[in-house]
């Protein structure tokens, strides 16, 4: 799309960006929907082993690119906080139609989107399955806390502040950094959404207080090799408020694994087969 035509349509007139996704499960518009949000610095095939797990259950699956990542459309004017991608992902939840709330499911910034979207539109959401929550705001007065979310802080502002060369000499060992820590081949497009999404969704989040409006049921599924976010009751974490809250471990690092792909897996089909009526009486 031509700046301008860019710049009238959807910066003027507000309207979403097209986010690349994939389709898959059963045709059947009818069937549970599941779709799913990857983290920062990913993309739609980060789910492959849910997928893979899921592969012949009777659901709909639709993964996402999360705008400025994979192959959807990188805009370098937003800021690329959660409602800009919380907005894009209700616009294609939309479009499918899907005649029943999807399973939302989430992994790292994903699940930040994810508790977004069950606030704006609690209609769109049956369940959240959130893996690996980067938890970071109202999070319980300790100074064990304190001192790993300085830590955190301090390097996401190092990473934020870090001016990558894509073309010419220094290209090589750019790319070399970016490969090793974020598993992508970042260029001049990616790497803007990337910090921005850092600092405007990840860093200055919104979870806290989204959680406490959000009624949805939610399983929270923490690895116990994870050292990027943080881990605890369900209680200390979320508050007292937070009653529809189930928290799981499962032994994994950040990454989506096989091993925790097929944990999640069997939390999506409980999800998808546990109607409106179960989950009111608590089952």
């Amino acid at each position: 799309m031509q700046p301008i035509v860019d710049k009238v349509w959807h910066r003027w007139l507000k309207r979403p960006y097209r986010l690349a996704q994939a389709a898959g499960g059963v045709t059947d518009r009818r069937a549970v929907p599941v779709v799913l949000l990857h983290g920062l610095a990913s993309a739609g095939p980060a789910w492959q082993h849910v997928l893979e797990a899921l592969d012949g259950q009777p659901y709909r699956t639709l993964t996402l690119d999360l705008l400025g990542h994979g192959a959807s459309p990188k805009p370098d004017w937003l800021r690329y906080d959660v409602d800009d991608h919380a907005w894009m992902v209700i616009a294609a939840i939309d479009r499918q139609r899907f005649r029943q709330p999807v399973v939302l499911v989430g992994h790292s910034m994903g699940c930040l989107v994810a508790v977004r979207i069950a606030r704006l539109r609690p209609d769109l959401v049956r369940h959240l399955i959130l893996y690996e929550m980067p938890l970071y705001s109202g999070l319980p007065d300790k100074r064990r806390y304190r001192l790993r979310l300085n830590l955190y802080f301090k390097l996401y502002e190092r990473v934020i502040a870090y001016k990558p060369i894509f073309s010419g000499p220094g290209v090589g060992k750019a790319q070399r950094i970016a490969e090793r820590f974020f598993g992508l081949r970042f260029d001049d497009q990616s790497w803007k959404p990337f910090i921005r999404s850092l600092k405007h969704t990840i860093m200055e989040q919104t979870t806290a207080d989204d959680l406490k409006h959000v009624t949805v049921p939610m399983d929270v599924i923490y690895g116990s090799r994870d050292r990027v976010v943080f881990r605890g009751k369900t209680t200390a974490l979320f508050g007292e408020d937070v009653k529809n809250v189930t928290a799981y471990t499962v032994k994994a690092s950040h990454n989506i694994s096989r091993k925790a792909s097929e944990f999640l897996a069997q939390r999506i089909v409980h999800a998808a087969t546990t109607s409106t009526a179960q989950v009111a009486r608590g089952e």
